[in-house]
């Protein structure tokens, strides 16, 4: 590739449901002159996920190592977890990286003249993206609640319905013949929801007494 590295060449395919077999993975990463023992491979399925050999392969890795990914969907199913494991590998570690499918991303260019910049325009990058991607995410889900409730959709816990001993209950204890206890109780509520079942029915007394008053008014 005309790109030089210091240490030890690794590989690392990462194969889900409906990708490339395991078989053609290695097979691209033996024409870059990856060793057999050199290429690790997690194979995920329906049934069973995880990365037993990326584990592995993290642990043999040393500063000024290369490794080959075919694409960044090797490092994660998100942004997020890309971002997080192109951090580790390329930061913590101090591996070099090589994208097969854009060649463009590779980390040893410009090292001499420019240090990391290459691995750190990509981790902003994924910084980026992953943060336009939640902000999207966010907008999409207010959009979709304002359109709901536009539409009647009604959010939260239904109310609890109102007793039919409700107003004489409340009448009693505005009079303070029992207490607010007494009265959330007798009516099946907490204390609280009482207390806003009763402020309810005094701004409809209210609002009823103001329209009466207009009419009154009116005549």
């Amino acid at each position: 590739m005309g790109v030089r590295h210091m240490g030890e060449v690794y590989a690392y395919c990462r194969i889900v449901p409906g990708g490339a077999d395991r078989g053609e993975e290695a097979a691209v990463m033996r024409e870059m002159q990856v060793a057999e023992d050199h290429i690790f491979a997690d194979v995920e399925t329906e049934e069973a996920a995880g990365q037993p050999n990326y584990t592995r392969l993290l642990d043999r890795l040393k500063p000024g190592d290369l490794l080959y990914i075919r694409n960044l969907s090797a490092l994660g199913d998100t942004y997020p977890a890309i971002r997080r494991e192109w951090g580790l590998l390329t930061r913590e570690k101090g591996i070099d990286i090589s994208i097969l499918e854009t060649p463009l991303i590779d980390t040893r260019r410009g090292k001499l003249q420019y240090g990391s910049l290459i691995a750190d325009i990509v981790l902003d990058l994924l910084d980026y993206v992953s943060e336009a991607e939640k902000s999207a995410r966010r907008r999409r889900q207010r959009e979709g609640i304002e359109r709901a409730k536009r539409e009647g959709t009604r959010f939260g816990r239904s109310p609890l319905p109102t007793p039919d001993n409700f107003y004489p209950v409340y009448r009693r204890w505005a009079s303070r013949e029992i207490s607010v206890e007494e009265a959330a109780k007798l009516c099946g509520f907490s204390r609280g929801t009482f207390y806003r079942r009763a402020r309810q029915a005094e701004r409809e007394y209210r609002n009823r007494s103001e329209k009466m008053t207009e009419r009154e008014a009116e005549w």
